[in-house]
């Protein structure tokens, strides 16, 4: 899939919505506005669901939550997934074939065999179109004051 959206962190998952785009761009912007940059701290790769090969958050991982759970509030509280808890993480590949999936976790480990420290600054807003592909909408900064 990196050729649709490459490594990230995904803060809040796709869904069909009937909210304009620009109502989903406020409720993020409000929520941004009131959150400071988060120092974040990824290490250890693993596989998820026999598909995923994830990088997981070990600093910040609690803001990382609070924050995916605040933008989950007000309009967007309808689309939390109640199936499967939420671990802060970067998606670095999906394969469904187990071989290219065991082939990805060893170069992630090869690739990526520390930490990697960095601070998240922005948020970026994505849109998925009805033809599957992604569109970025917009990077919203967190509060900088």
């Amino acid at each position: 899939m990196a050729h649709l959206v490459p490594a990230h962190l995904t803060f809040v998952f796709p869904f069909a919505t009937s909210l304009s785009r620009l109502q989903v761009q406020v409720h993020v912007e409000r929520i941004a506005a009131r959150f400071p940059p988060i120092p974040v701290s990824f290490k250890r790769a693993r596989t998820e669901a026999n598909e995923f090969v994830f990088l997981m958050a070990s600093r910040g991982a609690a803001s990382i939550k609070e924050l995916h759970d605040r933008l989950y509030s007000r309009s967007l509280r309808q689309f939390l997934r109640q199936d499967m808890p939420y671990e802060p993480h970067i998606t670095l590949a999906r394969h469904t074939d187990y071989a290219k999936l065991q082939e990805a976790l060893a170069e992630a480990e090869e690739t990526l065999g520390g930490t990697y420290e960095a601070v998240i600054r922005s948020l970026a807003l994505l849109a998925v179109e009805r033809d599957g592909k992604i569109v970025h909408l917009k990077d919203i900064a967190l509060d900088t004051a």
